[in-house]
């Protein structure tokens, strides 16, 4: 790994590691799911970037890594639907829908004969999670009920999925482009993730967390 690489790894580890402390920081605080679930998901996306350096890479053959992936995606839709439709039930729901194809995905995974199912299961919640992560802070802003500020949220989620795509690409040896490529794209994108869930989260007045000591 480049100098270059670990550097824009371990900035996209700290970005993803500051949210994950100030969300959780501002939900014992203030008790608002989302935030509990956003910071799940930028913890999550702090320890991947952690185990690539560590790992140089090596990491993304490891069959639990697409399991534990699912989080950031899971967390960031769960979120969103808690705090643009409060008095809704979609946020349970899709938490629930989204804890038993985690549990599939596992069991195809980790159980000889139910290899089949690993691979429906994971799109079967990475796909709904992103349509909602890119449209609905979208249509929210579109409605004025966020600023348009609340669009840095739907950029984060393309970014994301263009992240996963690629990862995609690794995992099933894809000659659609080399893995030089796709080794050298994915740590500019993961801190292209991290800056704009930084101002889709912490900007919008409608679900934005506190930053300590600024107000």
């Amino acid at each position: 790994m480049d100098i270059l690489t670990l550097l824009l790894l371990l900035v996209t580890g700290l970005v993803a590691l500051i949210m994950a402390i100030f969300l959780f920081m501002d939900y014992f605080k203030n008790k608002k799911v989302f935030h509990l679930w956003w910071a799940i998901s930028m913890l999550v996306l702090f320890l991947a970037g952690l185990l690539f350096v560590l790992t140089d890479y090596a990491i993304l053959y490891d069959p639990l890594i697409p399991i534990v992936a699912t989080i950031i995606p899971v967390g960031l839709a769960v979120g969103l639907l808690y705090a643009v439709m409060p008095d809704k039930p979609y946020g349970l729901y899709y938490t629930i829908y989204s804890i038993v194809l985690i549990i599939v995905q596992a069991a195809g995974r980790y159980i000889t004969g139910l290899e089949a199912v690993a691979l429906p299961s994971l799109l079967a919640v990475h796909i709904p999670s992103g349509l909602i992560i890119v449209f609905l802070p979208l249509m929210t802003a579109i409605k004025k009920d966020t600023e348009y500020t609340s669009i840095f949220f739907s950029l984060g989620g393309l970014a994301i999925s263009l992240g996963g795509m690629l990862l995609a690409f690794v995992k099933i040896n894809s000659p659609l482009l080399p893995l030089a490529t796709i080794l050298a794209i994915l740590p500019i994108l993961l801190l292209l993730v991290g800056v704009l869930y930084l101002l889709g989260i912490f900007l919008p007045t409608k679900w934005k967390a506190a930053f300590p000591l600024v107000k």
